[in-house]
């Protein structure tokens, strides 16, 4: 396959992986602008070599999505956590395997660059090479910065950076068997386990991070909520495709007897704190909402008892 490398850091390769990740539908290059605070090519070129690493995949020309549970692992984990996720797919990259390889032999980033695109057949300059690797590399633990412009390939032992790898894959193990216990047997088993059980999953394991950004974990777990509420509607038979947002599809849910009162209101508390988290500027108020640590913690544990309760509810077994 030809292989093409883009001028980005490894920061921006995280950070457009995180935005994939909280909209299932997929993000372009605007959007991931706005969320990296960046132009929108320095966004596009961030979204690509996250494709080339297989973080994501472009589905249609424009558009980029999640393609690998390692995109998840990359959101999810601590730092030190993400630059063993990061150098697990690097040193996979053929490119940064050769390029690698041949700094361990001549010592010089430039001629390693050079030679790396000459074997590949990359189209873009030496520099871009360059300055992309470093990073990655860098970042990754994979290479050693000495100073003056100069790196090392890092000469330590891969299971040293797996075993971290590994314990990425047991807490995310350990989370969803903790978010199924709080769902309870009946919703576990009866919800979309991609569409809403890993959206529950990734939000209650960002709650866990040192210094969490209170909106992500809102974001992931109503992503999981308006999942389960068009399979809800799908299993009545209720067209909910014209209905956006957790709110809408609520509505049409308790219009067509299919919702009761009181999981609707339940229902409508999520809706408007994600839309105060998600949806900028409020009208109302002339500014955006800021969100509380507790109200970020309070969410999640509130959309997956919404889940359980509702599943109940199909089962005749009536709980808020």
């Amino acid at each position: 396959m030809p292989f093409t490398v883009h001028q980005t850091s490894a920061e921006n390769v995280i950070g457009a992986t995180d935005a994939a990740l909280q909209k299932p539908s997929g993000v372009d290059r605007d959007l991931v602008a706005s969320f990296l605070d960046t132009t929108p090519d320095y966004a596009e070129q961030a979204l690509l070599m996250a494709c080339e690493l297989g973080f994501l995949t472009q589905p249609q020309p424009g558009m980029f999505a999640v393609a690998s549970q390692c995109a998840v692992y990359l959101s999810t984990a601590s730092i030190e956590a993400k630059a063993a996720v990061m150098r697990f797919l690097l040193e996979q990259y053929e490119p940064y395997k050769t390029f690698k390889a041949r700094l361990s032999i001549n010592g010089v980033l430039g001629d390693a660059a050079t030679q790396t695109r000459a074997l590949h057949g990359i189209p873009q300059h030496r520099q871009i090479i360059m300055g992309t690797f470093s990073d990655l590399g860098t970042y990754a633990q994979s290479l050693v910065s000495e100073g003056g412009g100069l790196y090392r390939p890092r000469e330590d032992n891969p299971r040293s950076y797996l075993l971290v790898l590994d314990q990425v894959i047991q807490d995310r193990e350990t989370a969803v068997m903790t978010v199924r216990r709080k769902l309870g047997e009946a919703a576990a088993a009866w919800i979309n386990p991609q569409e809403v059980l890993d959206h529950l999953v990734t939000a209650y394991q960002r709650l866990a991070q040192p210094n969490p950004d209170p909106r992500a974990p809102i974001v992931h777990a109503a992503n999981a909520v308006e999942s389960f509420l068009s399979q809800l509607a799908a299993t009545h038979g209720v067209n909910v495709a014209a209905a956006t947002g957790l709110n809408a599809k609520a509505d049409v849910l308790a219009n067509s007897h299919h919702l009761a009162t009181k999981h609707k209101f339940i229902l409508k508390y999520l809706g408007h704190v994600r839309n105060a988290a998600d949806h900028g500027t409020d009208a109302e108020i002339g500014h955006q909402w800021g969100i509380t640590e507790d109200t970020s913690v309070e969410y999640v544990h509130v959309a997956i008892t919404s889940i359980r309760c509702i599943v109940d509810h199909l089962q005749n077994r009536f709980f808020v």
